[in-house]
């Protein structure tokens, strides 16, 4: 085993943490791109604060931040308004009842349903969602299926022995408000 001098260390230790913040840049303006390809009626300032939050809530459950934009642009479009002809609403087109019971669960503030159109609970709630579908159905694939039918749908899918891929696809449907 090498053992380095402090200086080498100290060296090392900042050309890691200089690349860290590089990639960092680049994947938040990325995620920024992706935005200002949709009519989302945001200001930059707004598109920042979005790209931001992903990050910062994909950082936290280990989530790859592309993955979370790339469900919002499978939800929403990136639609803050959006709303499910199911009732999920919001950019991760969460229902009511679920987004409620995260909020408890995360002790967030739920001020009813408009809780949802607030991008940045429902990015927090979105992301912590797909964690806990992860967890439970050990499968990030799973969990992604989960998340776009459903858990209780999906589990009686795999109970019944069908491959989740057979389930018909559910269009997010979203409408502006």
């Amino acid at each position: 085993m090498m053992k380095l001098d402090k200086q080498t260390f100290r060296d090392l230790y900042l050309k890691a943490r200089f690349d860290a913040i590089r990639q960092e840049r680049r994947i938040r303006n990325r995620i920024h791109e992706v935005i200002r390809k949709y009519n989302s009626g945001l200001d930059r300032k707004g598109m920042r604060s979005i790209s931001n939050r992903i990050f910062s809530e994909s950082r936290k459950y280990g989530h790859d931040p592309l993955l979370l934009t790339a469900l919002i642009v499978t939800e929403s479009s990136f639609n803050q308004k959006a709303k499910s002809h199911k009732g999920a609403l919001g950019l991760m087109q969460i229902r009511p009842a679920t987004g409620s019971a995260l909020a408890t669960e995360a002790q967030m503030a739920w001020k009813g349903n408009f809780t949802l159109f607030n991008p940045d609970t429902n990015i927090a709630l979105g992301a912590m969602y797909l964690d806990k579908l992860q967890k439970r159905f050990q499968d990030l694939d799973l969990a992604l299926e989960a998340y776009n039918h459903g858990p209780s749908r999906l589990s009686r899918y795999l109970r019944q022995g069908k491959n989740p891929k057979s389930i018909p696809a559910r269009s997010s449907g979203c409408m502006a408000s």
